[in-house]
């Protein structure tokens, strides 16, 4: 494997110092935090309507390009605010940079996943399983299921669909 290294002739554009950005500027920015973008209220997180524009967005930039969508359910008595913003910061944790989280419905959060292809996606989807059923000082009892659809950027419209059928189903 070749180690390489920026060139120290050249400086970073936008940020006036060569090697980088400041120590000041923030190392994660998630396209749904973008200026602009729709939030929800509650969570922090982008809306439905901001992150299928998202999802829609991706989709035309890349149309051959692997595409995946996160379905994240939680299950609860009752989804207080707390439990709801307990996942979504998690949640938000846990992505990449490049990828976006939003809250599809009462109980539902959605994640693009871009430039993923079907095993990273499952790989995905098992990891936040894993670690959103195991919140620490998590509001009462809870169960969270993730449900992955992966296609291509041609796929993006019926990404959302695919991986909610799962919980239509009843399955999982």
């Amino acid at each position: 494997m070749a180690v390489t290294r920026f060139p120290s002739h050249l400086r970073l554009v936008g940020t006036g110092h060569p090697h980088g950005a400041s120590a000041a500027a923030p190392t994660r920015i998630h396209p749904e935090l973008l200026p602009g973008t729709e939030r929800d209220r509650l969570t922090g997180t982008a809306t439905r309507a901001a992150l299928m524009a998202r999802l829609e967005m991706v989709g035309n930039l890349a149309p051959s390009m692997p595409l995946s969508f996160l379905a994240v359910r939680i299950e609860a008595d009752e989804p207080a605010a707390p439990l709801l913003q307990a996942v979504a910061g998690r949640l938000r944790e846990l992505i990449r940079a490049t990828d976006a989280v939003g809250r599809l419905d009462e109980t539902t959060f959605g994640v693009v996943l871009q430039g993923t292809g079907v095993t990273a996606a499952g790989a995905v989807a098992a990891r936040l399983a894993h670690h959103l059923n195991r919140l620490p000082g998590a509001p009462g009892e809870f169960t969270v299921t993730v449900s992955a659809a992966t296609g291509t950027g041609l796929h993006a419209g019926t990404l959302t669909e695919a991986a909610m059928e799962t919980f239509a189903a009843g399955c999982c």
